[in-house]
């Protein structure tokens, strides 16, 4: 109706007959006059409720019109404290107590956005308790520091994705432990973290366990789980968009990717999740890596957790 409005008021204003133009347009003549004579008030105009009174009250019942109000407000605002703080909540207690002006706050809120008067709207900062954000380290032997990232892969016969969390050693490459499953939750990071914690033993004071800022790793649950550890574990997060940081667990998912999740097809979950328990054996056992002097992960952590030395070079990350 509206848009049948401004198309007669257009066709009027070239000098056509009023009642011809809303006739051929559908508009009953009620409705444009209607609409010819609406008064142009506040933006308030279209709201069915009270309108704005103008005026609020002291403690003493008197009237204390807006522009009295405007002008304190504006007063509050000038001041060098307010510039950067005080928002529309607190104002209209300030507004109380000061002066004793009784001011709903959604009137302050509108009396300050008609004025310009309010704070820029502070971004929200998504904030994880005791979040570290990870540091340039040295890694010289297993057991010091273990990446974990999650990954899917696609289940052809069933047309849906499962998912693989992996956990791994960065100075022997070698996978500690993992989860797969169709979905991936806090908890399961939980329970493959913990069981791969006691599986192993581990041999330095302190691990640290890095990973990307995904919703399993800044869980709840997983965050409880951490504070068991106290200092003996340590999770740290890298920053947004820095897989470099994260890039020994990258690598193995990107030979997941390539050598196993390409070149298969999986005609059911039962059958990608033997598979990928195989391929993550093998990786373990029988793939050999330059980086470990053509070792197997496997066998050079072996060689290190009895106090052999391959010459492995200290990783900096």
């Amino acid at each position: 109706m509206a848009e049948r409005l401004e198309v007669s008021k257009l066709f009027i204003e070239e000098g056509n007959k009023t009642q011809q133009v809303i006739k051929y347009s559908g508009v009953s003549s009620s409705t444009w006059y209607s609409h010819l004579n609406k008064k142009e008030t506040d933006s308030r105009q279209e709201n069915r409720g009270r309108p704005i009174p103008g005026y609020s009250f002291n403690q003493r019942g008197d009237r204390v019109y807006d522009e009295v109000i405007l002008s304190v407000l504006k007063s509050y605002r000038s001041k060098i404290e307010f510039i950067n703080a005080g928002g529309y909540h607190k104002l209209s207690h300030y507004l109380y107590r000061d002066y004793g002006y009784i001011v709903n706050h959604k009137k302050v809120y509108r009396l300050c956005k008609e004025n310009k008067l309010l704070l820029p709207r502070k971004k929200k900062v998504s904030k994880v308790k005791g979040r570290r954000i990870c540091q340039n380290r040295t890694i010289s032997k297993p057991d010091e520091l273990w990446e974990l990232d999650l990954k899917y892969g696609y289940i052809h016969g069933e047309e849906r994705f499962y998912f693989v969390l992996i956990i791994i050693d960065v100075f022997v490459r070698y996978v500690v432990n993992y989860h797969i499953g169709l979905s991936c939750t806090g908890k399961d990071l939980v329970l493959a973290l913990n069981v791969a914690i006691e599986k192993h033993k581990l041999n330095t004071s302190q691990l640290i366990i890095r990973s990307d800022n995904g919703s399993q790793m800044t869980s709840n649950v997983f965050i409880k789980n951490m504070e068991y550890y106290n200092d003996e574990v340590i999770h740290e997060l890298i920053p947004p968009a820095t897989p470099n940081k994260n890039a020994h667990v990258e690598a193995f998912n990107s030979i997941l990717e390539i050598e196993f999740m390409q070149v298969r097809y999986f005609n059911s979950y039962s059958q990608a999740y033997e598979e990928t328990v195989e391929f993550i054996h093998k990786y373990n056992t029988e793939r050999i890596h330059g980086s470990l002097k053509w070792n197997t992960p496997n066998e050079a952590r072996k060689v290190y957790l009895n106090g052999g030395d391959l010459g492995i070079k200290e990783v900096r990350l």
